[in-house]
């Protein structure tokens, strides 16, 4: 938990996946971004009571907000590309259309 709460603390970007994404509903790291997971019911199993936005969690394979990246157990694709995006690591255009060749093939 606190390498996380440093890393945030430092404006760096978080990524969690599939259990990464409960460890950070019930860390509170969920409470004020758009987020998803394995599912709403997973998230708030493990967050408990500190886990207080529901009204967050998007479902989806993967999202991102204030540089914390979330995604479900499924999401390895739309998970590196929000990571891509949010590192500026290439042009939106060629992220996207990377992602699209990896998950729909020669389309």
């Amino acid at each position: 938990m606190p390498i996380v709460q440093d890393a945030l603390q430092r404006g760096k970007i978080v990524g969690a996946i599939c259990n990464g994404a409960s460890f950070m509903a019930k860390n509170c790291f969920l409470n004020d971004v758009k987020h998803t997971g394995n599912t709403i019911q997973q998230l708030k199993l493990w967050g408990g009571e500190q886990y207080t936005n529901e009204a967050g969690y998007q479902e989806a394979q993967a999202t991102s907000d204030k540089n914390i990246v979330t995604a479900n157990g499924t999401g390895q694709l739309e998970f590196c590309r929000e990571l891509l995006l949010l590192l500026n690591a290439d042009t939106p255009e060629m992220i996207h259309e990377s992602y699209n060749f990896y998950k729909n093939g020669f389309v």
